[in-house]
C-alpha cells in the first residue's frame, strides 16, 4: 500500500468519525444501539466505539448519502436494501424525487417516511454461521443522516411545498441589514425540521452575489443573502445560530456552496462553469463568509458543522482550466490546497466534514 492509499483512507476513517460523531449528536440517545453507550455518554466517545465495530465495508457505506424515489422504504424497496445491507450513512430527500406527497397531509406522511428510514437504519441484522450463532461479532446499527434543502420563497428553491412555515429568501433577509431576523428564521427552520426528524440541514448560501458576472455569468438571485461578504458572513453566522438553537443542536448546518460561485462564469447545471479569479481575491470575497463561520467564528452555535464543494472550476489555484480541468470537488490537490488555510485547518481539525 503506497502512502496515498494509505493517505486517502486515513482521510476516510476521519471522515466516517465525524458524521458518525455527528449522527449521535442529532439522535436521541434511546435510538443509538451500542454496546456500553448508556455509560458513555459522551458523544465522541460513542461515534468512537461505533467505529471500532464496523466493518471497512460499512465504514465506506457511512460515507455515503443517497437520494430515491416516492415515498416508500418497505422492506422489498431499494433504499431499505441500501440502508440494511450497505449501511449508507445519510440520505436527503428533494421533491424531484417524490419524496413528498400534498397538499394534504404532506407533514404528516414526510414524518412518517423518516420514522421508517431511521427503523430500516436501527434494525440489527446479523449474519449466522452454520451454528446459528452471530457471525460478525457485536450487533451494531447506527442512526441515518436525513438531508434537505429549504433555501425559501416556494418553488423550486423549496422542497416542502405544503405545511411548513413560509419563510422569506436569504436575500429579503439580508435587505433588512438585520442579523436578528436571520436568526429569527433560521429558528424557525431549525425548529420545524427538528419536529420532522430532519437533522442534517444543506443551507445557507454563503455565496457572495457578484453583479458584474449576472449578464454573462450567474444569477444567485434571492437565494443568497446579498453582494458584501461582510454582511454574507455575519447573516450567515445568525441564520446557522437560529437552526442550531431552534432544533436545540440537533440538525446540521452545511453552509453552501465552497469556495463561492458567485462569480462563475455560467449556470453550474448547463455545464462546469469556472471562478476566474486569484486564491487572493477568492479570500478577499467569496472565502470571507466561509472563515466566518468555521475558523473565525468564535462559538459553536454560529458554526457550520460542514461545507458543501461547488462542482465548479477555479482558475486562480488550479491552473490554466481547460475542458478537461476537474472541478474542485474532484481535484484533491486544490481542496486540499484551500482546506490547509488556516481558518479551514482548525475548523476541520475539531471535527468540520466536507460534503459533497
Amino acid at each position: 500500500m503506497n502512502y496515498s492509499t494509505k493517505a486517502t483512507l486515513k482521510r476516510l476513517l476521519q471522515h466516517t468519525l465525524c458524521l458518525l460523531w455527528i449522527a449521535s449528536l442529532l439522535i436521541p440517545k434511546s435510538e443509538v444501539k451500542a454496546q456500553d453507550s448508556d455509560q458513555n455518554p459522551d458523544p465522541q466517545a460513542q461515534a468512537r466505539e461505533l467505529l471500532a465495530l464496523l466493518t471497512p465495508e460499512e465504514k465506506v457505506g457511512q460515507l455515503f448519502m443517497v437520494s430515491f424515489s416516492g415515498t416508500s422504504a418497505e422492506k422489498q424497496s431499494n433504499i431499505y436494501d441500501l440502508i440494511t445491507t450497505h449501511h449508507i450513512g445519510g440520505v436527503i430527500l428533494s421533491a424531484e424525487n417524490n419524496n413528498f406527497v400534498g397538499p394534504v397531509n404532506t407533514l404528516e406522511n414526510t414524518s412518517a417516511l423518516i420514522k421508517s428510514l431511521q427503523s430500516a437504519a436501527l434494525e440489527t441484522l446479523p449474519a449466522e454461521n452454520g451454528d446459528g450463532e452471530n457471525s460478525q461479532g457485536p450487533n451494531v446499527s447506527t442512526p441515518l443522516l436525513i438531508g434537505l434543502s429549504q433555501e425559501g420563497d416556494g418553488y423550486p428553491n423549496d422542497q416542502i411545498l405544503y405545511g411548513l412555515t413560509t419563510l422569506p429568501t436569504l436575500m429579503s433577509i439580508g435587505a433588512s441589514w438585520r442579523t436578528d431576523l436571520a436568526k429569527e428564521v433560521g429558528s424557525v427552520m431549525g425548529k420545524e425540521l427538528e419536529a420532522l426528524g430532519f437533522n442534517f440541514y444543506l443551507g445557507p448560501s454563503l455565496d457572495v452575489s457578484d453583479t458584474i458576472n449576472t449578464e454573462g455569468g450567474v444569477d444567485i438571485g434571492p437565494r443568497v443573502f446579498g453582494g458584501d461578504p461582510y454582511w454574507v458572513g455575519e447573516m450567515g453566522k445568525a441564520y446557522i445560530k437560529g437552526i442550531h438553537e431552534g432544533s436545540q443542536n440537533r440538525v446540521a448546518v452545511i453552509a453552501k456552496h465552497f469556495p463561492g460561485r458567485g462569480g462563475a462564469d455560467r449556470p453550474p447545471e448547463e455545464e462546469v462553469s469556472t471562478v476566474r479569479k486569484s486564491l487572493e481575491q477568492l479570500k478577499q470575497i467569496e472565502l470571507a463568509p466561509f472563515f466566518d463561520v468555521t475558523g473565525k467564528s468564535t462559538s459553536k452555535e454560529t458554526t457550520a458543522d460542514g461545507l458543501l464543494v461547488s462542482h465548479i472550476r477555479y482558475q486562480g489555484f488550479q491552473g490554466n482550466i481547460r475542458a478537461t480541468t476537474r472541478p474542485v470537488s474532484l481535484d484533491q490537490s486544490a481542496l486540499e490546497q484551500l482546506m490547509s488555510l488556516e481558518q479551514f485547518s482548525s475548523w476541520r481539525s475539531a471535527g468540520g466534514i466536507m460534503v459533497s
